[in-house]
């Protein structure tokens, strides 16, 4: 017998005790509800109606599932297509994993676009890709450089939520903004102690609903791409760059900036030495001090040195051993080396050397690897790769 599909339930729901929040609770018969929220303090402006952004952060976890989701109330029928397009994507990427959903709202609505405008709002989380798109724009860097309406620092996504530490270096971050005259939104979720944040999709659906509670009558968002584009030619390839699709005709969140090097943004923040000084892509927490220990303090300091530029905090450094153990298996961070190297304007001794050495053992392993992995699917023991 064929067990029927899921339906889940969207409403939005009153947040107790701030007016600007933004809450949202997921309702299926047959498990207990879960619920989001997303408070963007006092001077915020109030949540959109639509409730794009909200159907944004529980898709993921209807996608597992499968069935359908209805959402009670209004979403745009650009978000209703977008959404729809992310979910089969994802069934198509994880098959056993994810499932298509059937998404509708008790209205759709069919709004003309917002036209970009030249302002924008700038999904920071401190660590050097956020900052780079920050400071192109800023600096306008790139082409049709938007405006910086303020940067969005969403807390509650890190496994690592101690309160003093992250306190202080959410401050610090937000002194640094102010330096260089960027104003700064501060959203608090509780998304991840509610289960949403899917351990393979990642934290990036639950910012573009941070985004989306904040929008406030700006037409676009902004966030960097999670990882360098040539981490998409390496095996395992990390998961599909959908960024673009948790958009509704409301508000359109845009990723930027996939095809630096480590670098070039090292170099461009520096230029910033107020935002370069509190820069942290730690494993442990970016809300806290850099570890100076994990793969990702280790390859921030290389951006820095790539480029002749001082480390601009004293717990990076670089040693002989944490370059050794850079786990090159996972391809963002061999995809980051390989761009380093590519784009090392510094001292081609030293560190440089060491690390040519390290991704040049991994390209040999990968080489040997994938002659196997093809002999094997020609003979027939292995499934056909690539997929």
């Amino acid at each position: 017998m064929i067990a029927a599909a899921p339906s889940f339930t969207l409403e939005r729901a009153c947040v107790a005790g701030d007016a600007a929040g933004w809450r949202g609770v997921l309702h299926r018969a047959d498990a207990p509800q879960l619920s989001v929220q997303f408070l963007p303090g006092a001077d915020a402006p109030p949540p959109p109606d639509v409730l794009d952004g909200l159907a944004i952060a529980f898709l993921p976890t209807v996608m597992r599932a499968g069935g359908s989701l209805h959402v009670r109330g209004p979403l745009t029928r650009g978000a209703v297509r977008n959404l729809s397009e992310y979910a089969d994507a994802w069934a198509n990427w994880r098959p056993a994993t994810f499932h298509r959903v059937a998404i509708t709202a008790g209205r759709v609505l069919d709004l003309p676009r917002l036209p970009a405008g030249d302002e924008a709002l700038f999904a920071w989380s401190g660590g050097l890709r956020s900052t780079h798109t920050l400071v192109r724009h800023l600096d306008r860097l790139v082409p049709g450089a938007f405006a910086v309406r303020a940067a969005v620092r969403v807390v509650g996504l890190d496994r690592d939520s101690r309160a003093a530490a992250g306190d202080d270096a959410r401050n610090d971050g937000l002194a640094a903004l102010r330096a260089v005259g960027i104003g700064s939104r501060v959203v608090r979720t509780d998304a991840r102690s509610q289960g949403l944040i899917d351990r393979e999709i990642g934290v990036l659906p639950i910012v573009a609903a941070a985004l989306h509670a904040v929008s406030g009558g700006a037409a676009t968002g902004l966030h960097a791409r999670s990882w360098h584009l040539g981490a998409q030619l390496r095996f395992p390839r990390p998961g599909p760059a959908l960024a673009d699709l948790l958009s509704g005709d409301a508000f359109a969140v845009r990723a930027d900036g996939g095809s630096a090097s480590p670098p070039a943004m090292a170099e461009a923040v520096g230029r910033h030495p107020a935002l370069a000084a509190v820069l942290s892509d730690c494993r442990r927490s970016r809300l806290a001090s850099p570890c100076g220990r994990c793969p990702e303090c280790t390859l921030l300091a290389l951006a820095f040195a790539a480029r002749g530029l001082p480390v601009p905090q004293s717990r990076l450094r670089i040693s002989v051993l944490s370059v050794a153990r850079l786990p090159l298996r996972d391809p963002v961070v061999a995809a980051d080396a390989t761009a380093m190297l590519e784009d090392w304007g510094g001292d081609r001794g030293g560190w440089q050397a060491l690390l040519q050495a390290r991704v040049g053992l991994n390209r040999l392993a990968v080489d040997v690897r994938d002659h196997l992995r093809w002999a094997g699917a020609i003979a027939g023991v292995l499934p056909p790769w690539p997929r």
